[in-house]
């Protein structure tokens, strides 16, 4: 356990040095005004909310999309529950030649968003992704993290489907990153769509009565390898998997 410690802290600190940061301990972490992003310091705008602090220290310093596992030839990167931004940073440093275009339906996190984009060089879009175009009722969290959407016609979010959303970056990805606080599940259904996805980097979640087990099966279904999953509680946990075993896929099949 103690090596385990030490390991995760020099991972933590080598990849803050990497961002021009500096990391200790968790309980001293400051979320940072300026990052390295694209080889130039350039200041940041994320909210001082709860959760946050955490939601940096996973998404930049430990990697827990696995971005650093996957050839930096990757060229098309969709981000599905987008938050402010984080995710497409480290995909833009990892990734610095690939088209990415983040999801994100909660209206109040625009600002952030569109401040990332303009240094990480994303094309985000305010809509929900789903299993059809359609809309979506938002119930906004205290944690903008843990804001969950409902199918709705009377909606007022606008929601893409999954197929449009990849036809608008070329018809294929080779990323795909979901975290989207348990709308997966639509998005679950449309196996076909889901053929044009090369590597998978996903937060699941439970909540509805699934389990790890059968969240594992549905990602095997849809003809992927499952690379690892990490059960984190009986509500989520993360999964990253991959078509097939090539080159721009993650390591150890």
């Amino acid at each position: 356990m103690l090596v385990h410690k030490f390991q995760q802290l020099l991972q933590r600190q080598i990849r803050a040095k990497k961002l021009g940061i500096k990391f200790n301990r968790v309980a001293s972490f400051q979320l940072p005004e300026q990052l390295i992003v694209q080889g130039k310091l350039h200041r940041i705008n994320v909210p001082s909310e709860k959760g946050m602090n955490g939601e940096f220290i996973e998404v930049l310093l430990d990697d827990c999309y696995g971005v650093e596992q996957l050839s930096e030839s990757l060229m098309t990167i969709i981000d599905i529950g987008a938050n402010v931004g984080l995710f497409p940073i480290a995909a833009r440093n990892r990734f610095p030649q690939a088209v990415i275009h983040a999801y994100e339906p909660n209206p109040y996190l625009e600002n952030y968003l569109k401040h990332q984009s303009q240094i990480a060089n994303f094309t985000y879009f305010m809509e929900a992704v789903g299993d059809r175009d359609g809309k979506v009722v938002l119930d906004i969290r205290e944690v903008s993290g843990k804001t969950r959407s409902t199918v709705s016609e009377s909606g007022e979010i606008p929601m893409v489907s999954f197929r449009r959303a990849i036809e608008r970056i070329g018809g294929s990805v080779d990323l795909a990153k979901v975290d989207c606080e348990g709308a997966e599940w639509l998005l679950f259904e449309d196996r076909d769509t889901w053929q044009l996805v090369q590597n998978l980097s996903l937060e699941y979640h439970l909540w509805s009565g699934h389990t790890h087990a059968e969240t594992r099966q549905i990602i095997e279904n849809l003809g992927f390898r499952v690379r690892k999953q990490i059960p984190i509680d009986k509500w989520y946990g993360l999964i990253l998997a991959s078509r097939t075993c090539n080159p721009q896929g993650y390591s150890r099949c």
